[in-house]
């Protein structure tokens, strides 16, 4: 199995320290983890190295993390397929790079925080392909938590609690004021997850059955 982790997933999963506890559903070796060539530069910039991480435990899980997946380039991707990805409005050059790519190997999943990305997917016939060879193979991060909270509801919210400026939408279904229930977290994520199905088709991955 290969995973594909684009740079705004990363970023949010190393902010609440949740990437192990993501990543360890997948049972997947390092090597067969892929994050773009171009993820040090983007998320760690040249002028300010906390610009995007704003703390440094973040950068630390982050680099370190980097330094042990495989890396993703252009030359890895179908260059016509590239073609039709890249001249989609709304699918920015490493989204591109990373679903080319994923196309193209059978026995792999996509985690991305990029919802346009996803919507513009459904659009044109140069597509169609790519949105057949993806289909169900998608995590957005909203389904990502779905299948976490179920393996260890009380550190997910807690992490997520612990950074309320990393993501709105996930502070406010965690709970701000006072913890939310795993029920009621439960529900507010599948609505989430059922309003980006009817803009996304058969991309993302089924949800999990809740106990």
């Amino acid at each position: 199995m290969t995973l594909f982790i684009d740079n705004d997933a990363l970023l949010k999963l190393a902010s609440y320290d949740l990437l192990d506890t993501a990543l360890i559903m997948f049972n997947i070796q390092w090597e067969d983890i892929h994050v773009l060539a171009t993820a040090k530069y983007a998320l760690f910039p040249a002028k300010d190295r906390l610009r995007r991480c704003k703390t440094e435990q973040c950068a630390t899980r982050l680099e370190s993390f980097l330094s042990r997946v495989t890396k993703l380039s252009v030359d890895d991707a179908d260059a016509t397929t590239l073609d039709a990805l890249a001249e989609r409005p709304g699918i920015d050059a490493g989204e591109a790079v990373m679903f080319a790519v994923a196309a193209s190997k059978a026995d792999s999943f996509i985690i991305t925080g990029d919802k346009r990305a996803l919507e513009a997917l459904q659009i044109g016939q140069s597509l169609d392909g790519v949105r057949e060879a993806l289909a169900g193979r998608v995590l957005s991060l909203e389904l990502l938590f779905s299948f976490m909270v179920e393996g260890d509801f009380a550190q997910v919210q807690a992490c997520v609690r612990s950074q309320p400026g990393v993501d709105k939408a996930l502070t406010n279904i965690f709970g701000v004021s006072a913890p939310a229930s795993l029920e009621s977290v439960r529900v507010a994520l599948d609505s989430y997850v059922v309003h980006l199905r009817r803009l996304t088709g058969t991309l993302l991955h089924p949800s999990p059955a809740s106990s």
